[in-house]
C-alpha cells in the first residue's frame, strides 16, 4: 500500500481508468456471470485490462470489484466468497500497478434499496459496505472509490462505511443524467445536494461518472460541485451517449472525440479526470497526453 496524499491533487491532475466491464465484454466475459469471479478466474485476462490501462497513462487504476457487495454476490450464490474476490481482484491490481501508479478499491451500489423505499435497513447496508471495504483494504490498495451511486442516503451510508472500516481517502462518485432541471440522478439527486451529502459523510473527493452528462457538459456539472463546497473532483463520463446498434449498446465516442472535451474539464478544476463505459485504453490514453500538454503549457 502506498500513502495517497490528497495535497497531490493541488498541483497536478491525475489520470484514472477507463471501462472495466467494456473490456471484459472484449476480453470474453459472457453475461450472466458474476464479472468480479470471472476476472480472478481469467487472472491473466485482467491483468491485462489492468496493464492497458497504466500503460495508457493512468495515475489510478480501479479494482474489478464494482459489483462484489454481499446482495449482489448472493445473486450468483458468491456471498461466502465476498472476503476473497475482493481481496484477491485487490492483490492483481495492486501487483499491476505496483509503483507506477495507485489502485483505488471500486463500491458500486448495492442493488438494493434502502428502507422506506425498499426491505434494507440502514445498518445493513452499512455492514455491507463496511465488510467489502475492509476486505479491498486486506488486498493492500491506496484509497476506495465508491461511483456511480444514484441514492445520496445510500452513497451517504457507504462513504461512512468505508471511512470508519479502512480509515482510507474516499473517492464518492455519482451518476447524473440531464433533464429540465439541469443535472439529477435517477432517484432526483442534484450535483449541489450530492456535494454537500457527500462531503458531511465524509468523502475526500466528490464528482461524477457514467450516466447521461458526457465530457463536454461536466464543466457545468463541476461549477455547481464547487459552488457547494467541493475541493477536490473526479470526472468519468462514458464515451458519449449510449446508442442500440444490431442489438447491442454502444458508446459512440472515439477517444479523440471524447478528449476534445478535456481542456475545458480542466479549466473548470478537475482534479482527476478518467472514463466510464465504453471508455477503452485509447480513450485514457487520449485523455491523459492532452492532459499532459494543457498542463504543461
Amino acid at each position: 500500500m502506498k500513502t495517497f496524499s490528497i495535497k497531490r491533487l493541488d498541483s497536478e491532475i491525475l489520470i484514472c481508468d477507463g471501462a472495466m466491464g467494456t473490456m471484459l465484454s472484449r476480453a470474453g466475459f459472457p453475461p450472466g456471470q458474476s464479472p468480479e469471479k470471472w476476472g480472478l478466474q481469467n487472472e491473466t485476462k485482467l491483468r491485462a485490462i489492468h496493464e492497458a490501462y497504466v500503460k495508457a497513462g493512468a495515475d489510478i487504476i480501479l479494482t474489478n470489484t464494482f459489483g462484489a457487495n454481499v446482495f449482489k454476490l448472493a445473486k450468483f450464490g458468491l456471498a461466502d466468497e465476498l472476503d476473497f474476490i475482493n481481496r484477491t481482484a485487490t492483490e492483481i491490481a495492486v501487483s499491476v500497478a505496483g509503483d507506477k501508479g495507485y489502485v483505488a478499491g471500486d463500491i458500486g451500489p448495492s442493488g438494493e434499496f434502502m428502507e422506506p423505499l425498499g426491505l434494507i435497513a440502514e445498518s445493513q447496508m452499512f455492514d455491507a459496505f463496511a465488510q467489502q471495504a475492509t476486505a479491498l483494504a486486506d488486498g493492500g490498495l491506496d484509497l476506495i472509490i465508491i461511483e456511480t451511486m444514484m441514492d445520496l442516503n445510500e452513497m451517504k451510508t457507504a462513504i461512512k462505511a468505508a471511512k470508519s472500516s479502512t480509515g482510507l481517502v474516499v473517492i464518492a462518485s455519482m451518476s447524473f443524467n440531464t433533464d429540465k432541471h439541469g443535472f439529477r440522478t435517477m432517484m432526483g439527486v442534484s450535483p449541489t445536494d450530492a456535494a454537500v451529502g457527500m462531503l458531511e459523510a465524509g468523502a475526500d473527493i466528490v464528482g461524477a461518472n457514467c450516466g447521461s452528462v458526457e465530457m463536454r457538459r461536466m464543466p457545468e456539472l463541476i461549477a455547481e460541485m464547487k459552488a457547494a463546497g467541493a475541493q477536490y473532483i473526479i470526472v468519468e463520463p462514458n464515451a458519449g451517449a449510449p446508442q442500440m446498434v444490431a442489438g447491442k449498446t454502444v458508446f459512440p465516442q472515439t477517444p479523440d472525440e471524447m478528449a476534445a472535451g478535456v481542456p475545458e474539464v480542466v479549466k473548470a478544476g478537475a482534479n482527476i479526470i478518467g472514463g466510464c463505459c465504453g471508455t477503452t485504453p485509447e480513450h485514457i490514453k487520449a485523455i491523459s497526453n492532452l492532459t499532459k500538454i494543457i498542463t504543461k503549457s
